[in-house]
């Protein structure tokens, strides 16, 4: 993975998190499924506490509910932008429920959402029935490529 993309962790929600694993996560993401040009791009990951997200998702996708994660892809290609593929805010509040109402670590879950997180910068979608599938075995693949259980997906 040297030599590949970049990742800037921003920890708002004060716990301590696998940083270093996360950061692996958005990498090997970034090799497996990116094309040419993205893969050496920054990914920026902000976790957040619940209220922050509510505000976020209220704001940009008009839902007053709690999310796990958002992704904001970012398209601009001048200036110190350019080098930024975008920005992938996880909500470890909300990671903490669905680790334990599925039964896994709260560091899958938050693996799973940061994977998920950075194949909707690379422009998977989840819409639709064929494109959730398609999304979820590339998540089962990366997870897989970490030595992690795919069946948490």
């Amino acid at each position: 993975m040297k030599g590949r993309g970049k990742v800037e962790i921003n920890n708002m929600w004060g716990k301590k998190v696998p940083e270093s694993l996360l950061k692996k996560a958005v990498l090997l993401t970034l090799a497996r499924e990116g094309k040419k040009g993205e893969r050496e791009k920054e990914v920026s990951l902000v976790l957040v506490p619940s209220s922050i997200m509510r505000g976020l998702n209220l704001k940009f996708k008009r839902k007053s509910s709690l999310t796990d994660v958002l992704a904001f892809p970012f398209k601009e290609e001048v200036g110190p932008a350019k080098e930024l593929l975008g920005e992938v805010v996880v909500c470890p509040d909300v990671a903490v429920y669905q680790a334990e109402e599925r039964g896994h670590s709260l560091e899958d879950e938050l693996l799973l959402l940061v994977i998920h997180g950075v194949l909707h910068l690379l422009g998977y979608r989840d819409d639709r029935e064929e494109e959730r599938k398609l999304m979820e075995e590339k998540e089962r693949g990366i997870l897989k490529l970490l030595g992690r259980k795919e069946n948490i997906v």
